[in-house]
């Protein structure tokens, strides 16, 4: 498998099937959840922030469950792992069959799923009985939630030696999920490898209130010339399936709908804290309602489901800077986690990045970011009292104040690199996004029943 190729399998085998947005109620499966007493903490004792609900913490921040810290090399390969998964999310908008970099192989994208991506910020979730807890990237652009495993398929079963793997022959509580459509997942790629897993039933422990019994999830096989997938063991998923979707019934926010209602919350903390996911009645309680909400839309054209909202203009500092419609139709704007950097059309990057390098002028310019998608940079070494330019994102019926840190990207820990966190899409037909390092410190409340997401200031 080569080295393009090996990073499509872990993300096609891992991430499985990309959300498919609905505003249907679905009818919740009859698993049942309960709610349980828990003290369970997995954050470094050097991480500050929030101590109730799901914790989330940043990768590469104090936070992170192995203490990585955002290298300059780091901060590279995030941001072509960013593009990687932007051009697969669009590839599948456009039925388009390649997304590698230049020079690089490509892989089928037919499939209706995405890479990935960096996978930023981590949440803990058990599985199993007794419970083994395990750090999955939180995606709101995917509904399958899975973790690596190591399944047993002949006598005997394995015997547990990677901390890493879920191993389902180890827990009381699991069971072989009811297969319909199917419970196999099988992947071939271009250059014939096969990865794939298989989905299961388990009790899984979503933060320190939730047991969900009878859960169904996806039990996947790490491939054996690509690894593990970084710090994450799996992701979960938050996204919502569509009626029309071959697995639409293992969603989250599906299996959970009588305990949560189909409502959750997330804050994304920056690097130095940690953030908070809450679900149902504690979502709406730990992220109140603020006055206004945009509305959570469908496109009409692609059938896409991912979390659609309509962007209007976008204020940087003095300057406000109109949106058009979506190439598609409007909306054409998606709210996602799992993406880093927002995506602009290149009429708009333009004039905000022209307005940044007027603002910034005083200081002097630094190398765009390696991969060529951060281009307005400079060097801020030494700047006391520095004023980072304020920023708004003026969506439909509701204006959003960006933190300062979501405005500007740090391509290292010295300042030498600081550049404008925005970049513009490679084709005009491509989706908008709005990434995850400008939801930093934001409530972001999905409620998916009323059809509207609710932004405030966060506590992380």
């Amino acid at each position: 498998m080569t080295g393009s190729s090996a990073l499509m399998a872990i993300g096609h085998i891992l991430m499985c099937y990309t959300l498919f947005f609905s505003f249907h109620a679905n009818k919740a499966l009859g698993y049942g959840a309960t709610v349980v007493e828990s003290n369970k903490s997995h954050a470094p004792p050097s991480c500050s922030g929030t101590t109730t609900g799901l914790r989330v913490v940043h990768k590469y921040g104090p936070c992170s469950p192995s203490g990585l810290k955002k290298t300059s090399a780091v901060a590279s390969q995030i941001l072509v792992q960013d593009k990687l998964r932007v051009r697969a999310m669009n590839s599948r908008l456009h039925n388009r069959r390649t997304i590698g970099l230049e020079g690089e192989g490509t892989t089928d994208t037919y499939l209706q799923n995405d890479l990935p991506g960096a996978g930023n910020f981590l949440v803990s979730v058990g599985f199993g009985t007794p419970l083994q807890y395990f750090n999955l990237a939180l995606d709101t652009g995917s509904y399958v939630t899975w973790v690596q495993c190591e399944p047993c398929t002949e006598s005997p079963c394995p015997q547990q030696q990677n901390a890493s793997l879920y191993y389902p022959s180890f827990s009381s509580t699991y069971s072989n999920a009811p297969c319909s459509p199917r419970c196999n997942y099988t992947q071939t790629y271009m250059d014939e490898s096969k990865s794939g897993g298989v989905f299961v039933l388990d009790t899984v422990s979503i933060g320190q209130d939730y047991q969900i019994p009878e859960f169904i999830f996806l039990c996947a096989v790490p491939d054996k010339e690509t690894g593990d997938f970084g710090e994450a063991n799996g992701i979960l998923g938050l996204g919502l399936a569509s009626f029309g979707d071959e697995f639409a019934t293992y969603s989250l926010a599906t299996q959970t709908a009588n305990l949560f209602g189909r409502v959750f919350c997330h804050c994304l903390p920056s690097s130095s804290n940690s953030g908070y996911v809450y679900f149902g009645e504690k979502a709406r309680e730990q992220c109140p309602f603020s006055g206004t909400y945009t509305r959570l839309l469908r496109n009409p054209v692609s059938g896409a489901s991912y979390y659609f909202v309509n962007l209007i203009a976008i204020t940087l500092g003095q300057k406000k800077v109109e949106v058009p419609s979506g190439i598609l139709s409007s909306p054409g704007t998606i709210i996602d986690s799992g993406t880093v950097i927002t995506h602009l059309p290149s009429s708009v990057y333009s004039e905000l990045s022209q307005e940044f390098d007027r603002l910034m002028s005083e200081f002097p310019p630094a190398n765009p970011s390696d991969d060529g998608v951060l281009k307005a940079c400079y060097n801020l070494v030494d700047q006391d009292n520095l004023a980072i330019p304020e920023m708004v994102l003026h969506f439909e019926n509701l204006d959003v104040n960006l933190d300062q840190t979501a405005v500007t990207w740090k391509g290292n820990d010295d300042m030498s690199q600081v550049c404008f966190a925005f970049a513009a899409k490679e084709n005009e037909g491509d989706v908008t996004i709005i990434g995850n390092h400008q939801q930093q410190k934001l409530n972001m409340l999905f409620n998916i029943p009323d059809q509207r997401l609710e932004i405030g200031p966060g506590k992380c």
